[in-house]
This record gives structure tokens, sequence and C-alpha cells, in this order.
């Protein structure tokens, strides 16, 4: 039996495997590469479009599937199998329609699995796009085919504040909505937060609760490092709130986060 056997790491992306340049630094790429070889499982969660994440390959290695678009897609990210898929309900195209009318200067953006397209476009958008390297498309929603994975709704802090408040007293339990930047508001399907993708995923790889750690820095972090409990990890340079729910300080993302978390490992196992 090797040493890493049954365990399972599951990391954010930005801020946390990656570092403020958004690279992945060499001693997380070394570290990962050593657990993997002696039989850990390793994944990433993380908010961004199966195109964007698949844009780290070869250098991002992954043995198991990921979870990505914040949870609303598992997939395999070495033959870009689709593992699980959590769709919007219809309701989605009369929201937009609503955010289009109600709120003229948010941005929307419509998320695929495969695709991307900008409902309506802001300087938030653009700059989104830029950062994640993904093409910026406009299209009008009511040609956008479905099914949709997920909305990215991009204003000012207080706008989309107006925005959340709507979208709860309008549509109650329908959706799952997030900021995962303060300018950046996700909207899903209400069970594919990344902590419900990261239940579902450990349950699928027929993980022993014992031997799952999961590490993230962002708000929309926050559902994944609760699931894990006592293995919930956070880089020091996390968000407070997540330095509030982890239970423990990994080293910031410009200093090798993830190795630091499988050298702990490494003593433990």
């Amino acid at each position: 039996m090797k040493k890493f056997e049954g365990v399972f790491i599951l990391s954010d992306m930005d801020g946390t495997l990656l570092n403020s340049k958004g690279e992945i630094p060499c001693e997380n790429s070394r570290a990962v590469r050593y657990f993997m070889e002696n039989g850990g499982m390793f994944a990433v969660a993380t908010g961004r479009a199966k195109k964007s994440v698949e844009r780290f390959l070869p250098g991002l290695e992954t043995n198991v599937p990921s979870i990505v678009h914040n949870g609303s897609l598992i997939s395999d990210l070495s033959t870009g199998r689709i593992v699980r898929q959590i769709d919007l309900p219809q309701k989605a195209k009369e929201l937009v329609e609503n955010v289009l009318k109600l709120f003229p200067d948010v941005g929307i953006e419509i998320c695929m699995a495969d695709e991307q397209y900008v409902a309506r476009n802001n300087d938030y958008t653009e700059r989104h796009h830029r950062n994640v390297g993904l093409e910026l498309v406009e299209r009008d929603y009511r040609n956008v085919k479905t099914p949709w994975l997920k909305l990215n709704l991009t204003q000012d802090h207080e706008k989309l504040l107006k925005v959340r408040d709507f979208i709860s007293e309008k549509y109650g339990d329908c959706f799952f909505g997030q900021f995962s930047l303060p300018h950046y508001y996700e909207i899903m399907a209400r069970e594919a937060s990344k902590g419900h993708s990261a239940l579902w995923l450990a349950k699928y790889l027929n993980i022993d609760m014992d031997n799952f750690y999961t590490v993230g820095d962002g708000t929309n972090d926050l559902e994944l490092i609760r699931v894990s409990g006592k293995n919930s990890y956070a880089p020091s340079n996390a968000t407070e709130i997540i330095l509030e729910n982890a239970r423990h300080l990994l080293p910031d993302n410009d200093s090798g986060a993830i190795a630091g978390l499988i050298a702990l490992l490494d003593g433990k196992y």
C-alpha cells in the first residue's frame, strides 16, 4: 500500500494553488507530483470555466475529476470527460430578462460546459475575461442555447447588493448565489455550490472523510472548507471569513501553500 493511498486533497486555484501572478509555483507542482506518485488523489475546485482551467494543462496535474464553474460541473481535466453537470433551472432566462430591464449597468455572463457568452458587457466583464484568458463573445440571451450552468453578474458591490436582494425576493430558493469578489456575483442551481459538489465527489471516489482535505482562500470557498471540518485549510492570504472558518493555516499562496499542506501530510501518514 502506498503512503497516501485513499487520501484526497481538493484545492482552490486562484489565491491558493496559484500564486499572485496566476502561476503554479514550482514547489506546488513538485509536491503534488510526489503526493500522487505515492498514491494520493489531487483535484481542484474552482470558479473558473472549464476552458479557463484547461489553459493550465499540462502543468496542472490532477489524477481524479475536478470541480469547475464553482460546483456546477465536475470534469476529468485529463480527458475532458464530464462526470457531473448541474444545470440552472429554466427560470434563469426570466431572471436574465429581469436583470437586463431593471439593472441597466449590470454585466451578465452566461456559462455553459464548454462555452461562455456575454448578454451585456461592462468594464468588469471585460476585465474578467482578460484575467481568465477567455474570448469575450456577446450574444442576445434569447439566442444562447440551454442548458446553462451559471450566471455571472458584474458591477460595483453596492449595486450588486440590490440585484442580490431582488433575486432573493423574486426567486426565493430557486438559485444559489454568492459573491466570489465584491464586484462579481455568481448564480447557480441550489445544489451546485463547491461544498455540495465536494461531498458528491468524495462519495464518488469512496473517500473516508478522515482522509479528505480541502483548501481555499476566497468567499466562494466557504462551503468547500466547511465540508471537510477538521481537515480544512487556508493559506494565510485568505479572506477574513475563510480564516475564521478554516481549522488550519498554511503559508500564503506566494510561498507554496499546497506544498506546505503536503509536507504536513507527509509527516502524518
